[in-house]
């Protein structure tokens, strides 16, 4: 067969153009770190510990699709005076945080469950009447706080907290995520980013990191990688694999560390675990529905908003650009798309989606790369703004936001989608190493539609085509689950989504009787109807177990939550807190706290309050806090001209398939 030369053409002109943008880029990335707002050690108080936090040691047990975490802080004051350490870190949306314990020499003491009112007096009083005590808050569903009061000099205390949380299943393959570092906010309210120190590269390995997970599974375990860190993979059988850091374990903690593995068998395979806990019976479901053909689909409207604000400078905006470049390429001729820039103010492409040719679609690009921006995040006005401009009905709309959601406003974002779900659904894609997963996880969730994260910008090309044909699959909708054999109540959620692509229908509940009977899932798409059921007998029973108690009170805690910042309710709130009480579960309303029984500082008067500094997620660009920061060099004319031949020639690529 004669090779196609245009299409060779096009290819070699894409990677001129590739190197030639490159070196523009490249020279455009030296910042110097001595005019960046990191948090110094240098010239302090030579008697305080400034940085208390020494060591972060996680331990991940994953057993079929449930994960057990128990992370370990360890603080010491190698200072002259008491202190009380505030540390803000991160935790995953999932998480039930059920246990907490100080461990101060041979003494360890476990926390109680209290209201968070009643936590932070018995915390003040320990900490006024001179004891060791700790206190854990949530600050958002994916942020909480350590406090730590009266560590004397030479001490050495261990924080150790436990949550539970279910594995996600993407295709074929699972993944775990252990958030470890909180990037910035920017608060829209105060136009400004939330004050709090960060560590400079140099001095961010002064907290040491130990992270491992086992990986255990009822049939053969195929493949375990770690696509975040550099990490050894030692099956000890085929059901089980072993993962732990290799080399400097001293600067891990600025990006989250993830763990992918798939399990033997090409079949999607449907399940059901059971325990019995505290007198009552759970069980959590995944069914996967089949995948079904059925009548084309309609036209689709893409609105892609990207945020250029000064947190997204240098990689992971670039990032987004490769992203968009790829999505925009796939888009079919009878589509229609528009895009919308956002920072602390925003520009639309178009005043209404225009069709996705080729013209339309090169200028789009151009667009993207020829805008400057810098500043604060302004996500709220942009959603707004987007919600305003006109549609076409006849158009399947979806909004793909991409951002690394550092911001402060997710309840009211939350909120803008609820009240527009009869407009569109709403995608968002997490950019950069440590995006706000409440955010992007929340957004996504409440506006049916589903989250994507690329970390890096070797995945740009995976999350894209993943992407794409997730939206193209059919949608099954009208979806009702019924139990034979066993009386359920308290299922969540409250009612099924719709279904965009192949993935499991989770659900967690309560029930009554002996177990047998089935699950059967029914839905339709388009003219197809199918049904999927799942035998009870063949049940995995975790006796023992309070993983599937916390994962279901989890849940019910979050659609809770989740309702009460939409229809405020005292009732939901009392709800809430009865829930994290009785379940012995971190929520907004419930905190852990622990206090020693001995008086220990003797000196009287509080302690000095040390805020923990952070480091900086990788990737993100030093020095851009309050700043106005270019999102891309200046444009020169000999490179823009590269950007535009490397977008017509990606859509001409694309197409010609």
């Amino acid at each position: 067969m004669k090779p196609n030369t245009p299409l060779l053409l096009m290819r070699f002109f894409a990677h001129l153009a590739f190197f030639l943008i490159l070196a523009v880029w490249s020279s455009g990335q030296e910042t110097d770190e001595s005019e960046m707002p990191f948090f110094e050690v240098n010239g302090q108080p030579a008697n305080l510990d400034l940085l208390p936090l020494k060591d972060v040691d996680a331990s991940i047990e994953i057993v079929g699709t449930i994960a057990q975490v128990e992370l370990v802080q360890t603080f010491a004051n190698v200072g002259d005076e008491p202190i009380e350490a505030v540390y803000v870190f991160p935790g995953s949306t999932r998480a039930a945080v059920s246990a907490l314990e100080m461990r101060i020499g041979d003494r360890v003491v476990e926390a109680e469950i209290q209201k968070r009112e009643q936590a932070r007096r018995t915390y003040e009083k320990a900490k006024s009447e001179g004891k060791t005590t700790s206190l854990l808050e949530q600050q958002r569903p994916n942020v909480f706080q350590m406090n730590l009061a009266n560590i004397l000099p030479g001490d050495v205390i261990e924080v150790t907290l436990r949550y539970t949380e279910w594995v996600v299943k993407e295709e074929n393959e699972y993944g775990f995520v252990l958030p470890l570092v909180v990037g910035p906010r920017f608060s829209e309210g105060d136009s400004d980013w939330v004050d709090n120190p960060f560590l400079s590269e140099s001095k961010a390995s002064l907290v040491t990191y130990r992270l491992g997970a086992r990986i255990q599974s009822a049939i053969s375990v195929e493949e375990a990688t770690c696509p975040s860190h550099s990490a050894e993979v030692v099956f000890h059988d085929e059901r089980t694999a072993l993962v732990t850091l290799e080399g400097d374990t001293s600067s891990v903690g600025n990006r989250d560390f993830k763990l992918r593995y798939r399990v033997s068998g090409d079949e999607v395979k449907s399940g059901v675990w059971i325990s019995e806990s505290n007198g009552e019976k759970y069980f959590m479901a995944a069914i996967e529905p089949p995948r079904l053909q059925t009548r084309k689909r309609m036209p689709r409207e893409y609105f892609f908003i990207v945020d250029v604000s000064g947190s997204m400078s240098g990689f992971p905006l670039d990032t987004a650009k490769r992203m968009l470049e790829r999505l925009v390429a796939r888009l079919d001729a009878e589509d229609r798309f528009n895009l919308m820039l956002f920072s602390g103010d925003s520009s639309v492409f178009a005043e209404r989606s225009v069709p996705a040719t080729v013209e339309n679609l090169t200028a789009g690009v151009n667009f993207l790369y020829r805008t400057r921006g810098g500043g604060g995040t302004l996500l709220l006005p942009a959603m707004q703004r987007v919600y305003a401009t006109e549609r076409d009905p006849a158009f399947s709309r979806n909004i793909v936001i991409m951002t690394d959601g550092y911001v402060t406003v997710e309840e009211e974002v939350f909120e803008l989608i609820r009240e527009n779900l009869n407009q569109a659904n709403v995608f968002a894609c997490g950019i950069g190493s440590s995006p706000n997963r409440h955010l992007i996880d929340g957004m996504s969730r409440v506006g049916t539609g589903e989250a994507f994260y690329v970390a890096s910008p070797h995945e740009t090309e995976e999350v894209a085509n993943r992407f794409s044909e997730y939206v193209s699959e059919p949608v099954l909708s009208q979806m009702t689950l019924e139990f034979d054999g066993i009386d359920v109540f308290d299922d969540e959620p409250a009612s099924l989504p719709d279904l965009l692509a192949e993935r499991p229908v989770m659900v967690f509940g309560k029930y009554t009787g002996d177990g047998s009977g089935a699950i059967t899932l029914s839905g339709r798409a388009g003219d197809s109807e199918y049904q999927e059921l799942v035998d009870l007998t063949k049940a995995v029973d975790l006796a023992g177990s309070r993983s599937l108690e916390y994962v279901w009170a989890r849940e019910r805690i979050r659609r809770l939550s989740d309702y009460n910042q939409l229809w405020p309710d005292d009732q939901r709130v009392e709800e809430v807190t009865r829930l994290g009480l009785k379940h012995s579960l971190l929520t907004k309303y419930t905190s852990f706290v622990a206090v020693d029984r001995e008086i220990r500082n003797l000196s009287g008067g509080d302690p000095a309050k040390i805020k923990q500094a952070l480091p900086l997620p990788k990737g993100m660009a030093p020095g851009f806090v309050g700043s106005s920061v270019p999102v891309t060099p200046e444009p020169e004319m000999w490179a823009l001209m590269g950007l535009v031949l490397v977008a017509v020639t990606w859509i001409l690529v694309r197409r010609a398939y």
